[in-house]
């Protein structure tokens, strides 16, 4: 049946006479041969809003979800208690670490803690012998300095066995547990593997909260505003939350961020298309995409008349792959030709 259509359309196309032959703007139409020629019409509605681009992006776990659990002092990785994806409370063990310098560290704490020990015991005995009025009192009070000196180290040891929240154990091993509850991310180390002091080892989610990560144009890094709206194309909607001020010297682009409801179905790391939406202004109009064509230089659609269609030029003022966002003289509830434009605009040439 294919072979059948130029004839078909040449048929249909000698029976429709342009209602105004100087200016070639109106096609007089039947229903029947609308139906024939596969004319599908679509109406005008008011728009809430515009697109102004539509953009790849690529989904991230909101970055002030993601928390890391790092090894405070360097050396191998004994054992990891997790794996990617698994559900953890506050304080489970995330990695265990054997490390020679907490090793050092545990014996500089030993050591201080015996220096703090005879240190009292020097202030204590000096002070009952100033009481007394058998020595000086500055000798006394230079002796308690000392205590409070030593009391500090001490304290400042303690703290760098513990730091991060680590469990140090004997022989130079520790535990690192987790900063938050929320379920793993990734796991970025294996066991037997040598690991840096304050690397990550484990990453821990602690929301299910995504971002989508966008480069944007020059032109539009200043059209785009915070609480502007997205639509991931075959997606959810959501909200632009961050728009960078700095261009990419490499790129020429700036960064915007994104924020999509938990739950959306989307992944960290998924590559998507989305468009970038804002509210439309007063008047704008919607039709489908595919209605707007572009015929003597400029964007016009096929309004239906009551014989047939005529050609209304309209200003776009944004576009996605579905709908396009007008301003003309069009009026919600009108039909347009959403379909078989090629055809109306063969007809419109005459031929």
């Amino acid at each position: 049946m294919a072979h059948m259509f130029p004839t078909l359309l040449l048929v249909t196309a000698t029976a429709l006479v342009p209602l105004n032959g100087a200016m070639g703007k109106d096609i007089s139409i039947t229903p029947d041969q609308i139906e024939r020629l596969e004319i599908k019409l679509a109406a005008v509605r008011p728009a809430k809003t515009e697109t102004l681009a539509m953009l790849p992006g690529t989904v991230i776990p909101a970055l002030n979800a993601r928390v890391s659990a790092t090894a405070p002092f360097p050396g191998t990785v004994i054992q990891v208690h997790v794996l990617p994806g698994q559900n953890v409370a506050k304080g489970d063990a995330l990695a265990t670490i054997a490390s020679r310098e907490l090793l050092d560290a545990q014996g500089q704490l030993a050591q201080a803690e015996a220096q703090l020990q005879a240190a009292v015991a020097v202030a204590d005995r000096k002070r009952y012998l100033a009481d007394k009025k058998i020595s000086n009192e500055t000798i006394a009070a230079e002796a308690e300095a000392q205590v409070t000196k030593v009391r500090s180290v001490v304290a400042q040891q303690k703290a760098a066995v513990s730091i991060g929240g680590i469990e140090a154990r004997d022989a130079g091993r520790y535990v690192i547990r987790s900063p938050a509850d929320g379920h793993i991310a990734h796991v970025d180390t294996m066991p037997g593997e040598p690991i840096t002091a304050m690397a990550a080892v484990v990453s821990v989610d602690t929301t299910e909260a995504l971002w989508i990560d966008v480069q944007i144009p020059l032109s539009l890094a200043s059209q785009i505003k915070t609480g502007d709206l997205v639509q991931v194309i075959d997606g959810p909607e959501g909200k632009v939350v961050s728009v960078g001020q700095d261009i990419d010297k490499l790129t020429r682009s700036a960064r915007l961020i994104a924020a999509v409801p938990d739950n959306s179905g989307l992944l960290p790391g998924q590559m998507v298309k989305l468009n970038i939406k804002k509210i439309a202004e007063t008047g704008s109009l919607q039709v489908p995409s595919s209605a707007v064509a572009w015929i003597s230089g400029e964007h016009q659609v096929f309004t239906r008349s009551d014989n047939g269609f005529s050609l209304t030029p309209v200003k776009v003022r944004g576009r996605s792959i579905d709908t396009a966002t007008v301003s003309g003289a069009l009026t919600p509830g009108e039909s347009v030709a959403a379909s078989g434009l090629p055809q109306l605009e063969a007809i419109l040439d005459g031929k």
